[in-house]
């Protein structure tokens, strides 16, 4: 059995010198407005199998109230998504990934991000697809207030 999950997340741009992206810290002259690091493509990956596994969706699972996750490194997320998958018998087929920004550029990052995520994944980098797109100046992405990230999923059922 194959399911399929779809997922976003997006943040505010605020004050400060970097951001993180798929566990890539990023040198940029704003930082992000969150409760964790921020890092919407991981936040759109935990929605994405959320939604493949019917489990709901990141905020039940790492809400904002916890104030133990104040500052936390999302890869952790992801960490404990991929042993939720596991527990329900399911592998990763494919992932991806396609993270909406005017600035900064991505593409020098994409092996990084690729890597971490397959990492924490437990699975080969070829699984794995992270691109970028701009919205040619249009909306907050555009005005450069703010970054987003969509993530599709495919889980095959293992076979125990």
């Amino acid at each position: 059995m194959m399911r399929i999950g779809h997922g976003f997340d997006a943040h505010r741009f605020s004050d400060g010198d970097h951001i993180v992206v798929g566990g890539v810290v990023i040198p940029f002259s704003k930082g992000i407005v969150a409760h964790s690091d921020g890092d919407v493509v991981i936040h759109a990956l935990c929605d994405a199998f959320f939604g493949a596994l019917s489990l709901g969706d990141i905020g039940e699972h790492f809400p904002d109230s916890d104030a133990s996750l104040k500052g936390c490194d999302s890869r952790l997320f992801l960490r404990q998504v991929q042993k939720l998958i596991r527990e329900h018998k399911y592998t990763l087929s494919n992932l991806d990934c396609t993270i909406v920004c005017e600035k900064p550029k991505m593409a020098k990052y994409f092996d990084a991000m690729r890597q971490n995520l397959s990492s924490d994944l437990e699975v080969s980098v070829s699984k794995v697809n992270v691109k970028a797109t701009t919205t040619e100046q249009l909306g907050f992405v555009g005005r450069e207030e703010g970054i987003a990230a969509f993530a599709v999923v495919l889980l095959g059922q293992d076979k125990f």
